[in-house]
């Protein structure tokens, strides 16, 4: 008992020495007698120039620490006359005690009026780093191990520390100036304020922040408001942010409308000690749309690899539209673009990124699928997709039809471009692409065409973009078609392939016009052109290729072939024709047509129709550089025309005609049945008259023939009667005399 009572009076007389000693130090020096030789010892050591303008004011026991007064250092070199770092006022106290246990106690750190300006160089150097020295050092211990020495070496550190605990931190009224004259950036970091509650080891604490932001060369400003409850645990090295959050109100012209306002939420765990990263319950508020997630990142020390997930509330990309600043598209549909949510899962490394679970709404339209960049070096990375989506009516997007009379809503026709102006394509960019992926959809909706199954796949790589074995199902039909550009070299060249099988034209045709189909029928087409240039007029002039087409039981609607048969009659005869046989439709059994282009030219040789009443055959050419057609058609007429809304026209069977169409694009645009109506005319007068001549010619063979077989009977009755008569009174050879002469006077 006696030691253990020395000993601890041993104890207390050495802390009051201790103590004794301390405010010795404290009290009988003038600390602020020191501040020259203070300011010496910095100026030798960084060649910078400390002031200490304010009072030093130490304390000891049970705290030791100081309070300063203004305080500043000098900047660098070359980095202007302002100092480097400046401060108003400082307090900072530490028990002294609970040091021998290794145990840090601060009380309440405060810093009030702090300035630091950091600058880059253009040439990259800083106004800091005359500053940063290397201060590691590393310990050398050698140990046996068995018969081999093994050399372990140790980065220095301080010693651990058992326990922190710091009354708070309170930072007031501080600006840090950032200016990097290598990027041309700037920014200012100002008001700002922080304030944490009691910080110790292992235990929660709050944190609250505010400060400004402003930069003139990204011409942007920001208040920013920041609070969450921190915890470090320096033993397992785990560090967590929770119920953390961020509010931004920031201005500036680089911002849709001039403004944003956003807010960021989160809890953040990083355990060091497992390399690793954990981002929950991330929220983010920004222009009407709130966006939720979690990401975790692993392997800190090596590849770091991040996955998460993202998914949005429901939102109205209408309100978006208008947050932005930027006028919202004007919809057939009213509804259009009022809902709209999205959502994916993701993985990313330094190398690479991939999206799944990709869930998209828009409406009542769903986009699901996968997407993925394998490689994130090159300016252009690769792309890999397969994208699905269910339904969609495009027409819903679209503006709305103007109503009433078009003149009047319509905008005036625009010029028309130059067809010999060049074609700028972004040929280095295309030549970057490496794209590999498929786009499906259920159904799709297009200028009222509705195509079902569609299966789009897309490739690019090489210079050489497009879509290959395009596949779908529409109007009863199915059609396989590819496309693509080619720009891997010299003048871009275009190619384009579609088969299309059983397709029904007059449903296609009436909802793609949305007026009567001028065409019904069952029918299939084919198509396999290419074309080089970079100009209109030269990929007109380099089409080449050929294209097919056959139909069966359909009808031409808007034109009744018969019907103008007897009209062209009637009016040569100087008759009318009832109403009732004005129906605008001819029938056919089949009609097919197929043709090769050649350098903008195409040629058609094989027209063929067959309908109740004639046959159609033509031949010709359609030249895309001229814009003119040149065709001959060949109509024969081959029987009735009851089918076609007419009485028999036996009168017309075995007419042929070849009606010629010459004219212009332009002429046929403006008014296609003119132009056919104008050959067939001249075709149909010519085929009269020269029916009429010969019928004439008929008539007048068989009058003279009628005429010489009267004449023969009549003689033959003079010569009965002759003979008769001179019987009686001549004899024989005196009447075979009168009959020769008779006969050489009749001969006469």
């Amino acid at each position: 008992m006696k030691l253990l009572k020395w000993l601890a009076i041993i104890v207390v007389a050495l802390v009051l020495v201790l103590g004794i000693g301390i405010g010795a130090l404290v009290y009988l020096i003038d600390w602020n007698g020191q501040k020259e030789r203070i300011q010496g010892l910095v100026k030798t050591h960084t060649g910078r120039d400390l002031v200490i303008a304010g009072d030093l004011n130490p304390s000891v026991f049970p705290w030791a620490g100081i309070s300063i007064g203004e305080i500043s250092i000098s900047n660098a070199e070359g980095f202007g006359d302002q100092p480097f770092a400046k401060m108003g006022s400082a307090d900072v106290k530490v028990e002294l005690l609970p040091l021998l246990r290794r145990t840090v106690n601060i009380r309440t750190v405060e810093l009030a009026g702090l300035e630091l300006d950091l600058q880059r160089a253009a040439d990259g150097t800083t106004n800091w780093d005359d500053l940063v020295g290397t201060t590691t050092t590393t310990t050398t211990t050698e140990e046996e191990a068995g018969d081999a020495e093994v050399t372990t070496e140790v980065e220095g550190s301080t010693a651990t520390i058992a326990a922190l605990a710091v009354g708070g931190i309170d930072i007031s009224n501080a600006t840090v100036r950032w200016n990097d004259a290598q990027a041309g950036l700037d920014a200012t970091l100002s008001d700002f304020d922080l304030k944490t509650g009691t910080i110790e080891l292992a235990k929660p604490f709050m944190l609250e922040t505010n400060f400004s932001v402003a930069s003139n060369s990204l011409e942007l400003a920001a208040d920013i408001d920041g609070a969450g409850e921190v915890m470090i645990d320096l033993e397992s090295q785990t560090y967590s942010l929770s119920g953390f959050t961020l509010d931004t109100d920031a201005k500036g012209p680089a911002f849709p409308g001039g403004a944003l306002a956003a807010s960021l939420g989160a809890n953040v765990v990083a355990a060091l000690g497992e390399q690793a990263v954990t981002v929950d319950e991330l929220t983010l508020e920004a222009l009407g749309m709130t966006l939720r997630g979690q990401v975790d990142v692993t392997g800190l020390d090596a590849e770091p690899t991040v996955n998460g997930t993202l998914a949005s509330d429901e939102f109205s990309p209408r309100e978006m539209f208008e947050k932005l600043a930027i006028e919202a598209p004007v919809t057939a549909d009213e509804a259009a673009l009022t809902r709209a949510s999205l959502g994916l899962s993701f993985a990313a490394t330094p190398a690479s990124v991939a999206m799944t679970d990709i869930a998209i709404a828009l409406d009542d339209t769903n986009l699901t699928g996968t997407a993925s960049i394998p490689s994130l070096e090159g300016a252009v990375p690769p792309l890999r997709f397969d994208l699905a989506l269910d339904a969609i009516n495009l027409d819903r997007y679209l503006p709305p039809k103007a109503e009433g009379d078009v003149s009047e809503t319509e905008e005036p026709a625009a010029e028309p471009s130059d067809p010999d102006a060049p074609i700028v394509l972004p040929t280095e960019m295309l030549q970057s692409l490496d794209v590999d992926g498929t786009f499906t959809a259920g159904e799709l909706i297009v200028s009222n065409l509705s195509t079902t199954d569609i299966v789009i796949p897309v490739k690019a790589s090489g210079g050489k973009v497009g879509v290959e074995g395009v596949t779908a199902s529409l109007y009863q039909g199915a059609i396989n078609a590819s496309a693509n550009v080619d720009v891997s070299s010299g003048t871009p060249r275009y190619a384009a392939a579609a088969d299309l099988a059983d397709i029904q034209a007059e449903p296609l045709l009436g909802d793609l016009l949305q007026k009567d189909s001028f065409l019904s029928g069952g029918g299939n087409f084919g198509l396999d052109i290419t074309t080089r240039g970079d100009t209109v007029n030269a990929l007109k002039a380099g089409l080449d290729g050929n294209f097919s087409s056959a139909f069966t039981d359909g009808s031409i609607n808007g034109i009744n072939l018969g019907y103008q048969l007897r009209r062209a009659k009637a009016a040569l005869s100087l008759q009318t024709l009832s109403a009732d046989e004005a129906q605008a439709k001819t029938d056919f059994s089949s009609l097919s047509v197929s043709g090769v282009f050649d350098n903008g030219v195409m040629t058609s040789n094989d027209l063929d129709m067959r309908a109740p009443l004639l046959r159609l055959d033509g031949a010709g050419t359609v030249s895309l550089p001229a814009e003119k057609i040149d065709y001959l058609l060949g109509l024969l007429v081959t029987g009735t025309i009851e089918g076609q809304g007419g009485d028999d026209a036996e009168d017309l069977s075995g007419l042929d005609l070849n009606v010629g169409i010459d004219a212009t694009f332009a002429e046929l645009a403006e008014d296609p049945v003119k132009v056919l109506l104008s050959g067939l005319s001249s075709s149909y007068t010519s085929a009269l008259q020269d029916n009429a001549k010969a019928a004439a010619e008929a008539k007048a063979d068989a009058l003279k023939a009628e005429a010489e077989e009267a004449l023969k009977a009549k003689e033959d009755e003079l010569k009965e009667k002759l003979e008769s008569e001179l019987d009686g009174v001549i004899d024989k050879d005196t009447q075979n005399q009168l009959k020769e002469g008779l006969k050489g006077l009749l001969n006469r």
